[in-house]
């Protein structure tokens, strides 16, 4: 926490208002995990709209940009703005029913493209589900949000469409995603490949389908997507389309290989993709005292089948978007996720 910072009394009104909201998030989209430890601070920053800290469990959220907001209905006067506040609740309630890692995921991406499209997917499941989720807190008459984090958004947005199918639709993918482990994300991903593009070839069992779904999931992490989050919504499209072309070319790959032999596991194994990262140099302008995403996965025992680490820039706070300026509707920024 900051000297600014201000612990919101825990039988205040807006406390009160922004438990039941969260415990509203959480179920629109159950998780067997809350990491929430039930402390809700006000931040005095100008620049984010506030975040969820992993290694005290707190909730932080703007003294200006969010907590004004949570009155339990609709100002008209300032609907941009609870908008956007409202989605923030979402946003960070998804971080906050996440797990980061499992241990015995073999296909686990450890690395700062998982916390990439865990943005996205926090993000995208704001945008989703937030007509539902104001409409069920009596929040009426308020517009869909611009999304932040756009880059990150859009390319994950892209992705799941790409990976949605009749055995795995849109709907049911975001769900997994929203259910984490965010190390698991790609791979959650690439299993709805493999089950709508490929069901008929890839024999039903664990060690077919999680070696195709190994050899999938590169294709899928874009060297963009550490930085991603802070990126335009054009850059989230060419994202999207180099995954685009990569994926279906692999795909292409692993039905050549099942009609040719069909009874042996396409030549890829999790130690292609069980990937770790050096501990990144941080770069804070804000929250010094709290450790980024990827601070707590590269504090972790590297996964057995891990085979190479990439060192990359991190820093642990939500800076403004890619313009450097304030966000939509003149709001700052949401933070990086924790």
């Amino acid at each position: 926490m900051t000297g600014g910072d201000r612990l919101v009394p825990s039988d205040s009104a807006t406390y009160l208002e922004f438990a039941r909201l969260y415990r509203l998030a959480r179920s629109l989209r159950p998780t067997s995990v809350d990491r929430w430890n039930g402390s809700l601070w006000a931040s005095d920053s100008e620049t984010s709209f506030g975040g969820f800290i992993p290694r005290t469990g707190a909730m932080r959220l703007s003294g200006s940009a969010v907590l004004p907001y949570l009155t339990g209905t609709a100002m008209p006067e300032a609907l941009a703005g609870q908008s956007q506040a409202l989605a923030t609740v979402i946003h960070e309630t998804t971080h906050a029913s996440i797990a980061t890692d499992d241990p015995a995921e073999p296909n686990a991406v450890r690395s700062e493209h998982s916390r990439g499209l865990m943005e996205g997917v926090a993000e995208l499941r704001a945008i989703e589900d937030f007509r539902l989720f104001t409409r069920q807190a009596g929040y009426f008459g308020l517009s869909l949000p611009q999304p932040q984090y756009e880059g990150a958004y859009t390319a994950t947005d892209s992705l799941v469409n790409q990976v949605s199918g009749v055995r795995r639709d849109r709907v049911s993918i975001i769900n997994d995603l929203t259910r984490g482990p965010a190390v698991a994300h790609f791979d959650q991903l690439a299993k709805a490949v493999v089950q709508n593009r490929l069901w008929e070839l890839v024999p039903h069992r664990e060690d077919h389908q999680r070696a195709a779904r190994a050899a999938l999931i590169p294709t899928m992490t874009h060297e963009l997507w550490p930085r991603l989050q802070d990126e335009r919504t054009t850059t989230g499209h060419y994202v999207a389309e180099k995954v685009r072309q990569a994926l279906n070319a692999k795909i292409d790959e692993i039905r050549r290989h099942y009609l040719r032999t069909p009874f042996q596991p396409f030549p890829a194994t999790p130690l292609q993709t069980a990937v770790t990262t050096a501990r990144p140099e941080q770069h804070r302008s804000q929250q010094h005292d709290e450790p980024s995403e990827l601070r707590f996965l590269a504090g972790l025992a590297p996964a057995s089948q891990a085979t190479w680490s990439r060192p990359v820039p991190g820093d642990g706070s939500r800076r403004p978007g890619p313009s450097a300026g304030p966000g939509p509707h003149g709001r700052p920024s949401r933070e990086r996720g924790h």
